[in-house]
């Protein structure tokens, strides 16, 4: 090992000595280079514009030319020869040097080697601080997978900042409790969670919500849509982090203006309801984009936070449009544009649609529990069902090989969808948040002909409250959470 250590130590010696001759041979080539220069400068000030110009042109190539087959000679004249000095170390190794080593000896050499590498990169990062401070804030979490107990509001939640240059960081007014938030606190959309997160959004614990309202109070670099001071609003998906913080980073592109004709509150009921009520109409009922004329439209659950905004759509489209709600809220069911009205009661539901002409498209939204089979036998023929509920996820069921099957089977994609430059959250219920739909959305409460609908608002530390109200069938509109 001695020997070891003595041949290494000369082959760097021999390489400092010749680095540090090159260095000194480099600085006065460069000296005399900036002598010449000068000299040659003072030459052409003097003398005719165009011959000087040339002349220095020429001589100025003719330097660096020369310069640098001086420094390509110096360092070729290096004596250090890599492949030699790998021989050398080789036949130390081996015992065809002047002191073998055993392979016991180049063993530990190698444990230890290999030991004190790890333990000091492990001490350095324990012992590395960023030295910027770290603000807190308000943030509402799920600390445990066991339903609406594992939820908490705390005060020192590490407040995010901007990581990339297309992100916003905005601070959250208002943001609205839906049916999805509490299915999150029992686990939903957690084996999606750990695929397309990253970071400390994979695990527990995890802030809920999924939409908000808000301003920019700081942006990237490339941000071109928004500007400090905007008022906006969003929505995430299920498996997304949450936006019922005081402040939270987002893509731009993930993030619109919010409606001026209404205040935080009502914006914040908005987004995830109005794109889940829009994507039910256009990706998977019958019903086209801007016309539901001579359609016969029943929305079940139609004073929940979607069945409010679907009434309206139909309505605004020219259909005929049969709400079923409370009959406390059949007078909100009206004012939305309903033209009949069910009222839910202890008598036979299906003896009251048999009431009623059979419809195009019927919207399950949730309020009274009802059997599928006794909607869709309401339906017309080529008619459209659709229900606006989450349902539960395979994913979040399979075991240790199934699961890694998804894994695999998700991260393919990923890498497909990035290869082709595609959107990498357009998963589960991500492919029904888009920011042009927002857009109109945003249009239409602006233009006066949809009205959002907001039940009560609570503060952060009543979130368990609020949750209980956001599953209770006799509320009416959306359930915020008001922070600022």
């Amino acid at each position: 090992m001695d020997e070891i250590r003595f041949r290494l130590s000369n082959q760097l010696e021999t390489l400092q000595v010749q680095a540090s001759v090159i260095s000194q041979q480099g600085q006065q080539l460069l000296s005399r280079w900036l002598a010449q220069g000068q000299q040659l400068f003072a030459q052409f000030c003097e003398g005719e514009y165009g011959q000087h110009l040339e002349n220095f042109a020429q001589q100025l190539i003719a330097w660096f030319h020369a310069g640098w087959h001086q420094l390509q000679n110096q360092y070729q004249s290096l004596q250090f020869n890599p492949r030699e000095f790998g021989q050398q170390l080789a036949s130390l190794l081996t015992g065809g040097g002047i002191l073998p080593v055993t392979k016991r000896e180049l063993a530990y050499c190698i444990v230890g080697l290999t030991a004190g590498t790890l333990i000091g990169f492990s001490i350095g990062l324990n012992c590395y601080h960023p030295s910027q401070h770290i603000h807190h804030m308000k943030a509402i979490i799920c600390h445990h997978y066991i339903g609406i107990e594992g939820v908490t509001t705390i005060d020192d939640a590490e407040m995010p900042t901007i990581q990339k240059p297309d992100e916003l960081l905005i601070q959250v007014k208002s943001a609205s409790v839906d049916i999805v938030d509490a299915k999150i606190c029992s686990g939903y959309a957690r084996a999606y969670r750990q695929l397309l997160n990253s970071g400390k959004h994979k695990e527990l614990p995890i802030v809920i919500g999924r939409d908000c309202a808000g301003v920019v109070v700081d942006i990237g670099q490339r941000v071109v849509d928004f500007d400090i001071g905007d008022e906006v609003f969003l929505a995430v998906p299920s498996w997304y982090p949450g936006t019922m913080a005081e402040y939270l980073v987002i893509s731009e592109s993930q993030v619109a203006r919010r409606p001026k004709l209404i205040n935080f509150d009502a914006a914040a009921s908005l987004p995830y309801s109005g794109c889940l009520a829009w994507d039910a109409i256009i990706n998977k009922s019958v019903i086209e984009e801007g016309n539901a004329r001579g359609k016969r439209i029943l929305v079940y659950g139609g004073t929940t936070p979607v069945g409010c905004i679907l009434i309206q759509l139909m309505k605004l489209w020219g259909g005929h449009v049969v709400a079923a709600c409370k009959e406390h809220a059949i007078p909100i069911a009206r004012a939305l544009g309903a033209d009949e009205i069910i009222a839910f009661n202890e008598t036979n539901m299906e003896k009251e649609l048999a009431l009623h002409d059979k419809f195009n498209a019927i919207f399950y939204t949730g309020g009274q529990l009802i059997e599928d089979r006794i909607l869709r036998n309401h339906l017309l023929p080529h008619g459209s069902y659709v229900s606006t509920i989450p349902e539960p996820l395979a994913s979040d069921t399979l075991g240790f090989v199934f699961g890694s099957i998804f894994s695999g089977y998700v991260r393919s994609k990923l890498l497909i969808r990035y290869l082709f430059g595609l959107k990498t959250n357009q998963w589960n219920d991500g492919t029904k948040i888009n920011v042009a739909n927002l857009e109109v959305l945003r249009e239409l409460v602006d233009a006066d002909q949809i009205q959002t609908v907001v039940h009560k608002a609570y503060a952060p530390h009543n979130i368990e409250q609020a949750l209980h109200e956001a599953l209770n069938p006799n509320a009416v509109g959306s359930i915020i959470i008001r922070f600022h």
